[in-house]
């Protein structure tokens, strides 16, 4: 007997959203192939900004693992010759993650000082 077409529609997308559900699953359970070492993201921005980096520790930023990377400008005869900057490379892609993040309110008020501060 002949199935009805709209049974078998039903059933071939049932089953290539099980498809997809399995290897989405499969993606997330497996550890990520992107990931850079120190080293690398040491490299990666050395070369792209011409700085010498001068201590790199791993850290996260909006819940999202990044290595730190302190480097300092090169010597020149500029205003910005042995400026100090931090810098955060994504762990999974490499990317530099922009300083400045808009946030709900704008921006994030710092806590008041220890003691209550000036009256």
């Amino acid at each position: 007997m002949p199935q009805p077409k709209r049974f078998r529609l039903t059933c071939l997308l049932g089953a290539c959203l099980l498809g997809l559900f399995a290897a989405t699953m499969m993606l997330a359970a497996a550890p990520s192939q992107a990931a850079i070492s120190q080293e690398k993201a040491a490299e990666l921005i050395t070369e792209q900004f011409g700085v010498e980096v001068l201590r790199i520790r791993a850290g996260a930023l909006d819940d999202r693992p990044v290595w730190y990377v302190t480097v300092m400008q090169p010597e020149g005869s500029s205003n910005a010759t042995f400026q100090v900057h931090i810098l955060a490379v994504d762990q999974e892609s490499g990317e530099l993650l922009p300083s400045f993040r808009h946030r709900e309110s704008g921006y994030i008020k710092p806590p008041p000082p220890a003691g209550g501060g000036r009256p």
